[in-house]
């Protein structure tokens, strides 16, 4: 009995004792989940602190940059600027300068920077300077030390001299035109000049710095206008303004300039620069050029790779509807035409320029046909030119002393390709000359205004506006023989043909004191009095009695057979010395 009893207390005392255990051991795991719960709340927080504080610092920072950039809108609008400072890449760019306009990337200092790359010195004749793209780069480094996100001082100077070339010096990122006159100290042992990333909207060329140089390069840069000139003294060579952003150049030709570089900029014109040196220009990757602008002067530059040279044919173009490009060496096929241009002897020469062109050949890789206008007016003409220019469209000869040009057009092939002549002003006789012409087949205007021309040829003049709409003749000032057929017919023509002649009412008389169109058919068709229609009738008249006077001889003869006796009439009459013939 005791031991069943000490047994069951022990199971007793071992189950509290088992229980209690579970308790303590449950409570000790509630307590461990808490912690673990706690502690996984506060890393949370931690990592939702430390965002917000990142992104206080990304707004922080973000202000702090749009703070810098509106200083620098300050600034730059006080320095009247439009682009911000570009620091360039320029160690990239040597390991491209073989690549035409190439943009390259790089990272300096954790910020991405970026520039267009001009074109190399290997087109380039000797005597025009060109600093190396690396010298930029190292003169960067130099200044690395000062905050990047700050534009360097403007009153400093930013040019070095050429490590290899005497008296050359390089500049880099000019924002004002005070960096580079800051150098004045050294300026004066200046010879050449390379200026790299200039973002200015214009350059002053009147800057006594730039009198004194024989090369002066402007490249890889933003500049807009190039102001002003050059003195008329300066002994400057080469001017390279390659990779900005010029979209015309106004300025004066430096007496000595001998190449141009104006390449991979906005152009739609080469510059009109007045003075007839030799210029050697490149032109290359301006896509905006236009070919007329361009084929006016054409023959007064060399251009440096002619068939990679493009230009526009627009739109403007007379003939042409088109935006395609044509390569600058096809234009050159209009040099010929100074060169066969007709010269005078003892008179004077005519003048010859491109007047259009039309495209030719297949629209992919398009070809054109240029052609020429020839002025050989004012110069005392007694016949044409022997020869023209192939292609000429436009031939002026007004106010000369030519009286027939009926001969070059029916003989002379340079004649051929004329559809404009302006022959006002001279001597000439007939239009009948030009019947037969290829000239009179496919001409769209010609001016003989005050010619000694005396009869239209109404029946050609009919036959040739009605093949072809648009045509016009100026006729104006000539005098005309005028008659009733003038006032019956040509006088209608002319009215019906007033789109055609748009001068017709100008058109005068020699005869009389009128114009074609004043003439009345009632005075002009009339005659002096004609009698020869009453001299018709006379002799009608004289026939007539002369039928009734043998009728009537007849009849009396008649009677007096039949009856014995004349009739009253004969009976009355007395009688004549032939009467014995009837009687007998």
């Amino acid at each position: 009995m005791f031991s069943l009893q000490n047994r069951n207390t022990f199971l007793l005392t071992f189950l509290i004792y088992d229980a209690v255990v579970f308790q303590i051991s449950r409570a000790t795991l509630d307590e461990t989940k808490v912690r673990a719960l706690q502690l996984q709340l506060q890393l949370q927080q931690q990592q939702q602190h430390q965002q917000q504080n990142e992104q206080q610092q990304q707004q922080q920072q973000q202000q702090q940059h749009q703070q810098q950039q509106h200083r620098q809108q300050q600034q730059q609008q006080q320095q009247h600027q439009q682009a911000t400072l570009i620091t360039p890449s320029l160690m990239e760019i040597m390991d491209n300068q073989n690549d035409n306009a190439q943009l390259t990337t790089t990272t300096v200092s954790s910020s991405p920077i970026t520039i267009a790359t001009a074109s190399s010195a290997d087109n380039m004749p000797e005597f025009c300077f060109y600093a190396e793209p690396q010298l930029c780069f190292n003169f960067h480094n130099e200044n690395a030390s000062d905050n990047l996100s700050q534009q360097w001082a403007i009153n400093t100077c930013h040019c070095r001299p050429h490590p290899n070339v005497t008296n050359s010096w390089y500049c880099c990122n000019i924002t004002h035109i005070s960096m580079i006159t800051a150098c004045r100290n050294t300026s004066s042992n200046w010879s050449n000049l390379h200026i790299y990333n200039m973002t200015m909207i214009e350059v002053d060329l009147s800057l006594s710095i730039f009198q004194t140089l024989h090369s002066l390069a402007i490249t890889d840069g933003n500049i807009s206008r190039l102001v002003k000139s050059f003195s008329r003294v300066s002994q400057i060579k080469c001017l390279n303004f390659s990779n900005n952003n010029l979209s015309n150049i106004t300025m004066r030709a430096p007496p000595f300039l001998k190449f141009l570089n104006i390449s991979k900029n906005n152009l739609t014109q080469i510059p009109k620069l007045k003075q007839n040196q030799n210029i050697t220009l490149d032109v290359r990757d301006n896509k905006r050029m236009l070919c007329k602008p361009l084929l006016e002067t054409i023959f007064r530059f060399k251009f440096v790779a002619p068939n990679s040279s493009y230009c526009l044919l627009d739109n403007n173009f007379h003939w042409f509807n088109s935006t395609d490009s044509i390569a600058i060496n096809q234009l050159e096929m209009a040099r010929r035409f100074h060169t066969e241009c007709p010269i005078i002897p003892g008179k004077g020469n005519c003048i010859c320029a491109p007047e259009h062109m039309i495209r030719t050949g297949d629209p992919s890789k398009p070809e054109v046909k240029i052609f020429c206008r020839v002025d050989c007016s004012n110069l005392g003409l007694t016949e044409l030119p022997s020869k023209l220019p192939l292609n000429t469209f436009y031939f002026d000869i007004t106010n000369n002393n030519i009286t027939d040009i009926g001969k070059q057009f029916h003989n002379n092939p340079t004649y051929q390709s004329i559809a404009k002549l302006f022959a006002d002003n001279n001597r000439i006789e007939s239009m009948h000359d030009l019947e037969g012409t290829k000239f009179m087949d496919h001409f769209q205007e010609i001016h003989l205004r005050n010619n000694a021309i005396s009869r239209l040829p109404e029946y050609l003049l009919t036959n040739v506006l009605n093949s072809y709409v648009g045509r016009i003749i100026y006729l104006g000032g000539n005098k005309l023989i005028c008659d009733c057929n003038s006032a019956k017919v040509l006088k209608i023509w002319l009215l019906q043909r007033s789109r055609d002649i748009p001068d017709y009412n100008d058109i005068l008389c020699r005869n009389m004191p009128q114009r074609v169109m004043e003439l009345q058919e009632i005075k002009v068709c009339q005659s002096p009095h004609d009698w020869t229609a009453y001299v018709y009738y006379l002799i009608a008249c004289e026939v007539i009695l002369l039928i009734a006077l043998i009728a009537k001889v007849s009849y009396d003869y008649w009677v007096f057979k039949t009856a014995g006796y004349l009739p009253w009439p004969a009976s009355k009459m007395p009688k004549l010395p032939c009467d014995w013939l009837c009687e007998s």
